[in-house]
């Protein structure tokens, strides 16, 4: 009985149906939308399925180029606001930015304020207010619930970074707290959290400890956020006008490490200590190496920003993003 259940559980969560009703019962976070898909030309029900196949076509492609500014940049600095940035982050954005698509800021947060995060994340799960998901892996969205945790989501600094790339304001959409290694498979974040146009999609990641080897760091490639973007059109994930793809973000990885191959793409494993933090472009290819001794944390946290004046979805999952416009900031 529970192998049937779980067959046709697993059928459900494929099913667009399914999801477009999901979606009526979350007006008050997409109703938002009606104006942004009239900005944007969209013609389409703010509750239905969506993806990049909907932006296609003549009527578009003028809009398609509005892409954040930084991307097609030589220089990262000059623009109206640049001077206003820390002088560490300054200096990072310029060394790394538009030719690599990263950014490392070293002891960012001093020591004794990663410290109390940690308290508070050990509090949180005590008290049940947040918990690991179904991975068993990853806390999400923690950052509503904690004020430090909401510090680093909402830090000026690299609040006004990320607005300063991307030429439109963003904001904290998701936050992601790990106490181990996620041991991910090299992606790109826009496969996930995706933006017409294109671009206006960024993380930060924290170190809430140093991290070294054997704890499962994570792994990037510079430069591969200038290749194209990788969407459902990219690769054959398997799906229909009906049904997501089964097993459609194994397909993706595998897609990406041929792409890795094929590109002959090096990655750069990233080594850092607590209060580090590594800003990077949502098409930036990363993820994490394997653990070398499961007794070791790597506790960090991301976050991942949203631009709200564009069209905010996933891609692979083919619906509209629930984003929760935070008063902060």
């Amino acid at each position: 009985m529970a192998r049937l259940v779980d067959k046709y559980w697993g059928v459900l969560r494929r099913f667009k149906p399914a999801y477009h009703l999901y979606n009526f019962t979350q007006k008050k976070l997409l109703v938002r939308n009606k104006a942004l898909y009239a900005k944007w030309g969209l013609k389409k029900s703010i509750y239905a399925p969506l993806s990049s196949s909907d932006f296609k076509g003549a009527q578009f492609s003028e809009h398609a180029k509005d892409t954040p500014w930084s991307d097609r940049a030589t220089s990262i600095q000059g623009k109206p606001g640049w001077e206003n940035l820390k002088p560490q982050i300054q200096n990072s954005l310029s060394e790394t930015w538009v030719d690599s698509g990263f950014a490392i800021l070293k002891g960012y947060f001093d020591s004794t304020f990663i410290d109390a995060v940690n308290m508070e994340v050990e509090q949180l799960m005590e008290s049940k207010e947040i918990d690991f998901n179904y991975s068993g892996r990853k806390i999400m969205f923690a950052y509503r619930k904690g004020q430090r945790l909401g510090e680093i989501a909402f830090d000026k600094g690299i609040c006004d970074a990320l607005d300063y790339l991307m030429g439109k304001q963003m904001k904290p959409f998701q936050s992601i707290n790990f106490e181990m290694s996620s041991e991910q498979r090299a992606h790109s974040d826009s496969i996930h959290m995706t933006t017409f146009p294109a671009g206006y999609m960024a993380a930060a990641w924290v170190a809430l400890e140093d991290i070294g080897p054997d704890q499962g760091p994570l792994q990037y490639y510079p430069s591969s956020h200038k290749l194209d973007y990788i969407l459902n059109d990219t690769f054959d994930h398997g799906g229909s006008s009906v049904l997501l793809g089964e097993n459609a973000y194994l397909h993706y990885e595998e897609h990406i490490q041929k792409l890795i191959r094929d590109k002959a793409l090096q990655p750069v494993t990233l080594h850092v200590k607590k209060g580090d933090v590594f800003l990077w472009h949502g098409n930036l290819l990363h993820g994490a190496i394997k653990m070398n001794d499961r007794s070791l944390t790597r506790k960090s946290m991301v976050v991942h920003y949203f631009s709200p004046e564009v069209i905010c979805y996933h891609e692979l999952t083919q619906r509209p993003a629930l984003i929760e416009l935070d008063k902060t900031k």
